[in-house]
């Protein structure tokens, strides 16, 4: 059974859905990244999506038969200054920035498996992004991410594809403390966990041409984020918040939306900004009564979009 170091993982971003890859260095070869470290396959499984036949005076189905082709792969990392903003331009397909209509950004994965006696690789062709956590926080620990993509067809090696990898070097990793979160310009201290959430960002397109996907588009992205905090004296601006306006002493009959910044830096390093406007939709506070802190925790509508500087 294959061991530690067995396992190979990179990436690499299409020019089109299911198109070449890009060549961002010019040197005449396709460009691979490595997602970051630590970095894990969650999920990685095939559909081929049969549909059951059956004759007439017989009791089970006689053939199955396809119908179409989708696959999902999904990935775990640390957030590093490398490679990081290369992730975010296999999700945000305006430039890595935000969400814009029309062609989904797409990618090929590479995930090979050295075993006893041989290799075997699966390229995973035309991915698309379906969720994406850009942030993971929890305190005392590294500052993750994770992706769940679709993908539209495979193929299998015997060897490993991705060369000159742009791997991560040391001292670029993300720990919890590079992670700054402001929400209505009031920096949130005492965090202890939070999280920027996105579902629903691309989807497939098909047709008659085969059981392949012909094409991707974005689907509706919403974003979410959630945040805990041991209560402290920004806790109480919070709550006014989660009323409806700040000041408010009673939940009111609108709730407005306030500007928030997550903002990643490694070391000196400005890896990522991401800017929204958030409603807070629910809230709690927990362990009031009880020897362990107390913390309030609040979960915020993402409103207007993502963007990230």
């Amino acid at each position: 059974m294959p061991g530690a170091g067995s396992g190979n993982l990179a990436f690499g971003k299409e020019t089109s859905f299911m198109g070449s890859l890009t060549d961002e260095d010019d040197d005449g070869n396709s460009d691979y990244w490595q997602f970051g470290r630590n970095e894990s396959i969650t999920e990685l499984s095939l559909d081929n999506q049969l549909q059951r036949l059956r004759d007439a005076g017989l009791v089970e189905n006689v053939e199955s038969v396809k119908q179409a082709f989708e696959g999902a792969v999904s990935v775990e990392a640390t957030i590093s200054s490398d490679t990081f903003n290369d992730v975010e331009d296999i999700v945000f397909n305006d430039a890595g920035t935000s969400f814009t209509s029309g062609q989904a950004a797409s990618s090929r994965i590479y995930a090979g498996v050295d075993y006893v006696g041989g290799t075997a690789e699966r390229e995973l062709i035309g991915c698309i992004p379906t969720e994406f956590t850009p942030i993971n926080y929890t305190v005392d620990g590294m500052l993750t991410f994770s992706i769940s993509f679709l993908y539209a067809d495979e193929n299998k090696s015997a060897s490993i594809t991705p060369s000159n990898v742009n791997s991560v070097s040391n001292a670029t990793s993300a720990p919890h403390h590079a992670l700054t979160l402001d929400i209505d310009g009031v920096t949130v201290t005492q965090l202890q966990s939070a999280q920027l959430s996105i579902s629903s960002i691309a989807r497939f397109i098909r047709g008659a041409a085969g059981p392949t996907p012909i094409d991707a588009v974005i689907a509706a992205p919403e974003s979410t984020v959630e945040t805990s905090a041991v209560f402290g004296s920004d806790s109480p601006s919070r709550l006014e918040l989660a009323y409806g306006s700040v000041g408010a002493t009673s939940p009111e009959d609108l709730v407005g939306g306030v500007s928030a910044t997550l903002d990643v830096t490694v070391n000196g390093t400005q890896v990522s900004t991401y800017n929204l406007t958030v409603t807070p939709a629910s809230g709690s506070w927990d362990n009031v009564i009880n020897t362990e802190n107390t913390e309030q925790s609040l979960t915020w509508n993402v409103d207007g979009g993502v963007s990230v500087a």
